[in-house]
């Protein structure tokens, strides 16, 4: 990838502090210190399918995690997700960037609240929208703060009704609205189980993530695990740690070029 490129990178869920701190070592490891990039990790999964699903630890678990990574990873800078407005304010605290999920991207109290408290909000594109569907969205973020950046991220459109699909196309149209335009590789191959017997196809997702740097992307977005398998959410989509920097290595060639 290019020098300006943003990479967002980490677990779908802090399933415990060992392995969220593990993991943002090994990532660590593998990017550059002249990398853009954010430790993700999801302190609440509060829009899960079922009712039993794993939700992850809370916040106040999640923010000991966080001040640990910070005495830890003083350079580093954390992303999260967040569905409340009173849990803004408490996150800006600790958080760097904070993200909208895909089913919250209009909601207007949200956003505003946000802005208020970030210089940058990644905005996930819900996957019934058009390329220009939030750019009444990213009004509410500048109205709001100017300065606050507004970034999409496109985690794939419907098709019918059980698949997913990215229109590679449509990017630079999505450049001339949005701060920057990130690509949610893992999350854009997801199905349905019921369908298909599992949740995504993560040989897909490896070749979303090289396809940001080809069509020229601002941004990665990539969910990874030490074992995806065993993730309490998302383990079907999410890539394997111990190929993060083979395929790192392989984007960034790629947009060398």
């Amino acid at each position: 990838m290019k020098d300006n490129k943003t990479w967002i990178l980490g677990p779908c869920s802090i399933e415990s502090a060992e392995l969220y701190l593990d993991t943002l070592e090994h990532i660590n490891s593998v990017m550059s210190p002249q990398d853009d990039w954010y430790m993700k990790a999801s302190f609440d999964k509060a829009n899960r399918t079922s009712l039993h699903g794993g939700r992850g630890p809370g916040m106040d678990y999640s923010i000991e995690v966080w001040q640990e990574a910070k005495k830890r990873f003083p350079n580093v800078k954390l992303l999260t997700d967040v569905h409340e407005t009173h849990q803004v304010e408490k996150l800006a605290e600790v958080i760097d960037a904070i993200q909208i999920p895909a089913f919250l991207c209009r909601q207007t109290d949200l956003i505003v609240e946000c802005a208020k408290h970030f210089s940058a909000i990644n905005i996930k594109k819900g996957q019934w929208l058009g390329p220009n569907n939030l750019i009444k969205s990213v009004d509410k973020v500048k109205e709001t703060n100017p300065d606050c950046e507004a970034w999409i991220c496109d985690r794939g459109t419907n098709f019918g009704y059980y698949d997913l699909f990215v229109n590679f196309g449509i990017v630079d149209e999505l450049k001339q609205h949005y701060d920057k335009v990130l690509l949610d590789c893992t999350h854009s191959i997801q199905r349905s189980r019921a369908v298909y017997g599992t949740q995504g196809d993560r040989k897909l997702a490896e070749r979303y993530f090289l396809a940001a740097d080809i069509f020229n992307y601002d941004g990665i977005f990539a969910e990874v695990h030490p074992n995806p398998p065993e993730a309490t959410s998302d383990g079907d989509c999410q890539l394997y740690l111990s190929e993060l920097e083979n395929l790192v290595t392989r984007a960034k060639s790629i947009g060398s070029q």
